[in-house]
């Protein structure tokens, strides 16, 4: 690769940190009213000053540390130090989740001793559902067969694949270092040409799953408006599916058909990087928008009362506020109380099995693509 196209890469990466940032900045601003640093309370204790200052001063720690890290990242980036930048690039991608997360601990176990000083309690544990003409015409996450578009884009990739073979040159490179220059060739073969469809394949196969855990997942009701909560929820699904098929494909095709002509010589090696990591950086600015727009389960499409009742707290089936067991819940998947998405009930053995099925199904892929292209 040359030296512009390593130092635009670079650059792209670099534009990761303050989106990680921000969004750990804005997940507790972008939760249900009824969920502060992953503790039930009433929708009124938003307006309470104590709560206000835990949120201020969670932002301004997440804000002040991701300014330092982008600072530094763009620094050694700029006097052209690749290496050092992208490894700046993945240690404050990685501590700026720890260190958000760690406040929400913290944060979380000082709501929790307010709500006890307050009396936040649920006289009664409430649950709802929403039956009736206005829910049928309710908005819902888009159908999983919009997911078959995904045939037409393997299949354009097997004949770009099919009809480029014969130009691929006889070693093609399969791995570069952040300084553009190649580090591994393999010998041409079929098995080879193939890696970039079988690895659309894999990412069609993921994108499609994490489409169907949201069509079997338990909508996010909230007792004081179960009507108008559900509408929201509907809008939320509606928006998170789209966008999941959208990016999905766009990064699908980047993976596969940028690598499928980078390996032909249509473009450089390069430019199908590049191609990549933007359409990922734009995954992850779509997400945030979506997120903002949206809120967790449709939280900001309406505004919610302020309330001084509890009406539903389920906190003790949080484990460390984001981990979600309760086996006496049939519910697969449900929303997340820490983030925008979902989650598993890991209190249900399906979903276990489901997770050690998806992590053998991906050693199982890694080690499928070690072979083909050895």
């Amino acid at each position: 690769m040359s030296n512009s196209e390593v130092q635009a890469i670079m650059l792209i990466l670099v534009a990761f940190i303050p989106l990680v940032g921000l969004t750990m900045a804005l997940t507790p601003r972008l939760q249900p009213r009824g969920e502060v640093f992953s503790v039930s309370v009433p929708t009124s204790a938003w307006d309470d000053p104590r709560i206000r200052r835990l949120m201020n001063r969670y932002v301004a720690i997440v804000i002040a540390a991701t300014a330092l890290f982008t600072v530094a990242a763009l620094a050694l980036c700029l006097m052209g130090n690749a290496e050092a930048s992208l490894a700046v690039v993945v240690v404050a991608s990685l501590a700026l989740m720890v260190i958000g997360y760690g406040l929400i601990l913290r944060y979380r176990a000082k709501v929790q001793g307010l709500k006890r000083a307050c009396g936040w309690v649920a006289q009664s544990q409430q649950h709802v559902a929403t039956i009736g003409e206005g829910v049928e015409q309710a908005p819902r996450p888009i159908s999983l067969a919009w997911n078959w578009l995904y045939v037409p884009l393997v299949a354009l990739t097997v004949a770009v694949v099919a009809a480029g073979y014969g130009s691929m040159p006889d070693a093609i490179p399969m791995h570069v270092d952040v300084s553009g220059n190649v580090t591994d060739m393999v010998p041409k073969s079929p098995m080879v040409a193939a890696f970039p469809v079988a690895l659309e394949v894999f990412l069609a196969a993921v994108f499609a799953f994490c489409h169907w855990t949201v069509l079997r997942s338990k909508k996010g009701l909230e007792p004081g408006r179960p009507a108008s909560s559900s509408w929201a929820y509907g809008m939320f699904a509606y928006a998170q599916t789209t966008f999941l098929l959208v990016m999905g494909l766009a990064f699908t095709a980047a993976c596969g058909l940028g690598m499928a002509l980078a390996m032909i010589g249509i473009v450089s090696m390069g430019a199908a990087v590049a191609v990549i990591v933007g359409v990922a950086l734009l995954c992850v600015v779509g997400d945030l928008i979506v997120g903002v727009k949206y809120g967790q389960s449709g939280s900001r499409v309406f505004r919610m009362e302020a309330s001084d009742t509890l009406l539903s707290d389920d906190d003790r089936f949080w484990k460390l506020g984001m981990l979600y067991c309760n086996p006496d819940d049939a519910s697969l998947f449900l929303p997340q109380r820490s983030g925008i998405g979902w989650t598993v009930n890991w209190g249900r053995p399906a979903a276990w099995a489901m997770v050690a099925a998806f992590v053998l199904i991906v050693a199982a892929f890694i080690a499928i693509c070690v072979v083909m292209v050895r």
